[in-house]
């Protein structure tokens, strides 16, 4: 399923989060071009026809993600453009200082480089990260790894965009790129054909951040690992918010946010709210449980 925020839709959710607390008023601050230049951009090369990508039935069946293994050079064009239009601002949100911003602008500059590290991502190579990190002197290498995620994205997004969803799917992994799901959403209410038909909503989704796919999941088994067992699952909120939620599996210790869209006045971004869930994480964090994907706002200390 194609993510279909907007601007609106991203705006709107950096003014929930910043009325939350001073804290998160300050993140949202903070943050929030990054989010809505990194819309724009996306918004931007999905409009722009490209080479559609086509989908081997035949690995999809058996569990391949699309882009694995997929030679990306002939959208290197994508790529190029959207890591000039996100990298300054990637810069800037996270105050880098001025030496690693130049570093790393000079080294993406290179198609080839930005490429073979668009190809690490897919393949999940983080030693690559670590061998391009000590060429620059970055540390901690983790840095170029969500650098590339944060100015790629769009990228990644704009070519999602263009495959036929005709597949199906049932991993806890990303059908598209590979990865692994960043927060799950219980969809909205339906609306029907007939207008005054409304159904319940409620199915599973998992949602990309890389290239913003979503695909829907059981709804009673852990993204990471499959299980299905409710004695070794738990679900945990604060107070009384029951629509933001940890779904905790402890037969592998993972956990996931998952927020239930039936229950919000105005749909949330699906990027954007996570870093309005820190206090979720924190809980997890204390119970010894683990993301399954690593995200800057889970890793914060």
């Amino acid at each position: 399923m194609k993510s279909s925020f907007t601007q609106g839709q991203i705006e709107s959710t950096l003014q929930d989060i910043q009325a939350r607390d001073t804290a998160y008023a300050e993140l949202a601050g903070r943050f929030g071009a990054l989010f809505l230049e990194r819309e724009s951009v996306r918004t931007n090369l999905i409009k722009e026809k490209k080479e559609s990508l086509q989908i081997d039935a035949g690995r999809v069946a058996v569990g391949v993600p699309i882009l694995s293994d997929v030679d990306l050079t002939p959208w290197s064009d994508l790529f190029s453009r959207s890591n000039q239009a996100m990298l300054p601002v990637f810069a800037e949100v996270l105050q880098l200082e001025e030496e690693t911003f130049r570093k790393l602008q000079s080294h993406l500059k290179e198609t080839d480089t930005l490429m073979e590290l668009v190809h690490a991502k897919i393949a999940g190579n983080r030693q690559l990260f670590e061998q391009h990190s000590e060429q620059l002197d970055i540390s901690p290498h983790t840095l170029l790894s969500y650098c590339i995620e944060t100015v790629c994205s769009p990228a990644f997004s704009a070519i999602a965009h263009t495959i036929d969803e005709s597949f199906s799917w049932d991993q806890g992994s990303c059908p598209v790129c590979g990865s692994t799901p960043s927060i799950a959403q219980l969809s909205p209410k339906e609306v029907d054909s007939n207008e005054y038909l409304v159904g319940g909503g409620g199915k599973k989704y998992l949602h990309c951040t890389l290239c913003g796919h979503d695909w829907h999941y059981k709804r009673n088994a852990c993204a990471a690992c499959g299980n299905e067992d409710n004695e070794s699952r738990e679900i945990f909120h604060q107070d009384d918010v029951k629509y933001e939620r940890i779904e905790a599996c402890h037969n592998c210790g993972k956990y996931m946010l998952c927020v239930d869209m039936r229950e919000y006045a105005s749909l949330p971004d699906l990027d954007t709210v996570q870093m309005g869930l820190i206090h979720l994480d924190v809980i997890a964090h204390e119970r010894q449980l683990y993301p399954i994907t690593q995200t800057l706002w889970n890793t914060l200390k």
